[in-house]
């Protein structure tokens, strides 16, 4: 009897045991690397998808990793990085040369820049034999002022001098002490830059031309070859915009934790600004803007030309995310 009881009581353990393996096997979270080029708002579905629990929701384990500018992208087209979220012009200024990048989607479809100046430059004739600085050249601050200095009638490096500044934020000390005499930046950076005096001379966001903004990017090949994770991946993500436009307190605790800023004021302006006014509520990606952002690089490539925005995306996983009835479950 005794055997018997020892015999059960091992039966049992083993029991637990194989049931502790399986959970621990269902609940393992596939490892993700997620690539963001800055830590302004114009990332905002991905910071508060991180922060929300959202990717853990959808099994992942995913690590942000911040990479500055077009080094993001090669980063990407490196093999480090499995999604990147940045600005589409910048992605396909790479693709159109070869790299192997798609978009899927499209959280922003306006430019949050501004070309800002010192008080004393009245207006673009001022800019005329005067530096402009950019964060480096090829990203999206350098792509994005060029048809700017073109409608002013002023051509780099011969009416006006380009500069690689760095950072955003560098960039308004550099004109306060009129190392450069303007600059092009982006929000938050500009809202600052309004505070100590310097002059806004264009506003991107005021253009009406729709373009890629805050794009989900993905290898052709990594899609290929993971198409559950990839389609995971967007739904945690359209969760996270859901979360973001619906929660104010997360959206701002979201912002200060992966954004840096503690301002509240700023916070807050942020947070009402982009939610109102720029982020969409189903991150759709449009052909229209991806033929915008084609004639923008090619301004400065011309392998860019005559390209057709159906070579660059792949439209698919949102479209059966739209037909399954996902994203409409997402926003009752």
């Amino acid at each position: 009897m005794a055997r018997y009881r020892t015999r059960l009581a091992l039966l049992a353990l083993a029991m637990i045991a194989l049931c502790a393996s399986d959970s621990d096997a269902a609940t393992a979270l596939t490892k993700i690397r997620v690539g963001y080029p800055s830590p302004s708002a114009s990332m905002y579905p991905l910071f508060v998808t991180k922060e929300a629990g959202l990717f853990e929701k959808y099994g992942f384990d995913a690590e942000l990793i911040y990479v500055q500018g077009v080094q993001m992208v090669q980063v990407h087209v490196a093999g480090q990085l499995d999604f990147t979220s940045t600005s589409g012009i910048v992605t396909l200024q790479s693709s159109v040369n070869g790299a192997d990048l798609i978009l899927l989607a499209n959280s922003i479809e306006s430019h949050l820049m501004k070309v800002m100046g010192h008080p004393s430059i009245s207006g673009p004739a001022d800019l005329k034999g005067k530096s402009i600085g950019v964060t480096r050249f090829g990203s999206l601050t350098d792509l994005a002022l060029r048809p700017v200095l073109e409608q002013w009638k002023l051509e780099p490096n011969k009416d006006v001098s380009l500069v690689q500044i760095g950072r955003l934020s560098d960039l308004v000390p550099a004109i306060q002490q009129k190392r450069i005499a303007a600059g092009m930046l982006s929000f938050p950076t500009s809202f600052f830059a309004e505070k100590v005096g310097l002059k806004t001379l264009y506003d991107l966001a005021e253009s009406g031309i729709e373009v890629p903004t805050t794009t989900v990017a993905v290898s052709r090949a990594y899609a290929n070859s993971h198409r559950d994770i990839v389609s995971r991946y967007l739904k945690a993500y359209i969760e996270g915009t859901h979360r973001l436009l619906t929660d104010r307190e997360m959206g701002i605790k979201a912002l200060r934790k992966y954004g840096g800023v503690q301002d509240q004021e700023l916070l807050s302006a942020t947070y009402d600004l982009f939610t109102s006014k720029y982020i969409k509520k189903v991150p759709t990606l449009t052909t229209k803007s991806v033929q915008n952002a084609l004639k923008l690089v090619a301004e400065s490539n011309a392998k860019a030309k005559n390209r057709k925005p159906e070579e660059f995306i792949d439209l698919s996983y949102m479209d059966e995310l739209e037909k399954s009835g996902f994203i409409k479950k997402v926003w009752q």
